[in-house]
């Protein structure tokens, strides 16, 4: 017989800094949300297909990590209703670049959370952090030996 565990020690488990890398990711999915719209307005026909299996990826996780926080007693902060761009998004190059900068954002984060997460946690935010890597690097984005970390990246 399988048993889940109750909301409130799954509440009890997360810790100050594990929620806060939650609401960080979360923060940055919504962020990817609003420039995968870009991305696929901008990309051109060869980006549109891509860009919407990645809108639809991103919104499921981010209502994954938005249930997670709630189950943990937080309130998951809502999406802004548009973000700064890191630069011009008018081509399809630089919306493939979005798309890039984007998912090594997410990388990013989920690097902070799989360091804040409990043992038995770290493995699903390690998929997670493998996921938007090989997604940056999908739309573009250079390899890196530790995604999500780039201060240990070689200097070149």
């Amino acid at each position: 017989m399988t048993t889940t565990a109750s909301p409130r020690a799954t509440a009890a488990a997360l810790s100050a800094a594990e929620v806060g890398a939650l609401v960080a990711a979360l923060e940055a999915e919504e962020a990817a949300l609003y420039a995968y719209g870009l991305v696929g307005a901008r990309g051109g026909s060869p980006a549109r297909a891509p860009a919407a299996a990645a809108l639809q990826a991103h919104t499921l996780q981010r209502d994954l990590l938005a249930a997670r926080i709630s189950t943990a007693g937080r309130r998951a902060p809502a999406g802004e209703p548009a973000y700064a761009l890191p630069f011009d998004v008018s081509s399809a190059t630089t919306a493939r670049a979005l798309a890039a900068h984007v998912e090594t954002a997410l990388a990013a984060r989920y690097a902070d959370l799989v360091a804040a997460a409990a043992p038995g946690r770290r493995r699903e935010a390690a998929g997670w952090l493998t996921r938007t890597a090989e997604a940056a690097r999908r739309w573009g984005a250079a390899r890196t030996p530790f995604p999500g970390l780039p201060e240990r990246a070689p200097s070149s």
